[in-house]
């Protein structure tokens, strides 16, 4: 067995000089402009022209043991003929494609139906074209391409033996799924019609492309279908579309992920956050950002592949801050009439819903008629990372009893201007407030608690300096209380 395969190698390279010598070479003038080219070869052979040694190739119906159809209608192109169980031993022929411009297409793609039915290893099929009328050929892809959407089901074996007089790489499709006998080889058969597709980046924007399909075969074990194609498209490969889906973690951290199509294979994030520095990039698939201060940020993923259009998309996402202040302390007496507001940093431009946890519920930036308590707001919107924020609705500090400050500033500007005692002052009675100098000179006296020394004696402004006090008071007709003490009066 192996000295008939070393004979029918010595035969294969006596050919080759012949193939290369005499093979067809397609006159590529002008070419297929129109995009997607797709021939089901129904009504005639398409345009695609056979030759090489041992040429069998084949248009028409097949009727074979294995191959018994075409992939869709009838007809289909065939090696080995259109019946019979076997091809040509030492063959090396090919079928060459019309010629086609790709001026206009950046990401030319192709697929196609195949079948095929060889011994393995020793006999088998390609495809390869040409950028210089058929003088030189390169395959398109290689065994181990990775298979994706736009990649699969391409060469399934390297190397193929008698693929050598047709081709330094020889990487195929090879195989059988019949009962083999003697030294034949079998096993990785296609077992019926298989849609190829490959990528073609490299072949954008040229003109006078050809392509053909390769079939070699040795000099025994060739009682098999043959190889066969069908259903051929070439086109414009779809291009990816980006697309991402996030999730805020907290108020500032978000977490990314890709969601695109086809095929992409690289992934570049800008987060639209310069202040974060190295952070505002990534380069993985799904990607997490901590942004560094509130505020809308734009958001961009572009996707790449090696064989379609890079795409991009962007999105708005608004990072916010919220404060809870109190507006209205609570009613001493009531213990109602309280008020909220909330403040909310980084959502210009940004619709919010505010939702607090009032019965019933309050929305808006203001809530009222609180009792005293802690109460929270939850802060989302379209595009916004939600937030909830808390603040305490209290009762004045008047509300806790009488005080009196240890310090007042008389200058007019409606803050602290008078000295008196503060607190609930409507539960006082039998009060007495008297002032003195460091003389022990009376400045003040009042039996009235809303009634508060403004620093002036006899009418007239005094400097700062220390005073002293003395007051007398029932709580809400207690016993007397008696207080003292001293007020720095500051200007």
């Amino acid at each position: 067995m192996n000295m008939i395969r070393q004979i029918g190698r010595c035969v294969i390279l006596f050919f080759i000089i012949f193939i290369n010598g005499v093979s067809l070479k397609a006159q590529c003038v002008g070419g297929i402009t129109g995009f997607p080219y797709t021939e089901n070869f129904e009504l005639n052979d398409g345009g695609w022209v056979s030759g090489g040694f041992g040429n069998d190739w084949a248009w028409g119906i097949p009727n074979k043991p294995v191959i018994t159809g075409a992939a869709s209608g009838a007809k289909c192109w065939i090696t080995g003929g259109l019946t019979g169980s076997s091809y040509t031993a030492s063959e090396a022929s090919y079928l060459v494609s019309p010629c086609f411009d790709f001026t206009g297409v950046q990401y030319p793609y192709i697929e196609f139906k195949v079948f095929w039915e060889t011994e393995q290893h020793f006999d088998g099929g390609s495809f390869q074209y040409s950028l210089d009328n058929g003088a030189s050929w390169s395959n398109v892809g290689a065994a181990g391409d990775p298979v994706n959407c736009l990649n699969a089901n391409w060469f399934n074996f390297s190397p193929i033996n008698y693929l050598s007089p047709l081709s330094g790489v020889r990487d195929g499709w090879s195989g059988n799924k019949q009962t083999t006998s003697g030294g034949c080889n079998g096993g990785n058969g296609s077992n019926g019609w298989l849609q190829a597709k490959h990528t073609m980046p490299y072949l954008g924007g040229k003109s006078g492309v050809i392509f053909r399909f390769i079939f070699g075969a040795g000099t025994i074990c060739n009682a098999f279908d043959g190889f066969a194609i069908d259903d051929i498209k070439i086109s414009e490969a779809l291009p990816n579309v980006a697309s991402f889906t996030y999730n805020c973690i907290n108020n500032n951290t978000v977490s990314f992920t890709n969601t695109s199509i086809l095929c992409p294979s690289s992934y570049d994030w800008n987060f639209g956050d310069p202040a974060s520095g190295v952070d505002n990039t990534d380069n993985t698939a799904n990607a997490t950002h901590t942004f560094s201060a509130p505020g809308k940020y734009t958001v961009s993923l572009t996707v790449s592949g090696p064989g379609n259009a890079p795409s991009t998309i962007t999105k708005d996402i608004y990072i916010i801050s919220a404060n809870v202040t109190q507006l209205q302390s609570v009613d001493c007496q009531t213990n109602t009439g309280g008020s909220l507001m909330v403040s909310v940093d980084g959502a210009t431009g940004a619709s919010l819903n505010l939702l607090w946890n009032t019965v019933p519920s309050q929305s808006g930036s203001v809530i009222s008629n609180l009792t005293e308590g802690i109460y929270s707001v939850q802060v989302s919107g379209t595009d916004v990372c939600p937030i909830t924020a808390t603040g305490k609705a209290e009762k004045d500090i008047s509300c806790i009893g009488i005080f009196f400050p240890s310090a007042f500033t008389p200058d007019g500007d409606g803050k602290n201007d008078v000295f008196g005692p503060l607190g609930s002052l409507l539960s006082l009675t039998n009060y007495q407030l008297s002032i003195y100098n460091r003389w022990g000179e009376r400045v003040f006296f009042s039996t009235n608690p809303f009634e508060k020394w403004n620093g002036n004696v006899k009418g007239m402004k005094t400097d700062g300096n220390i005073f002293v006090w003395q007051s007398s008071f029932s709580i809400n007709g207690q016993a007397v209380q008696k207080r003292k003490g001293t007020i720095l009066l500051i200007r």
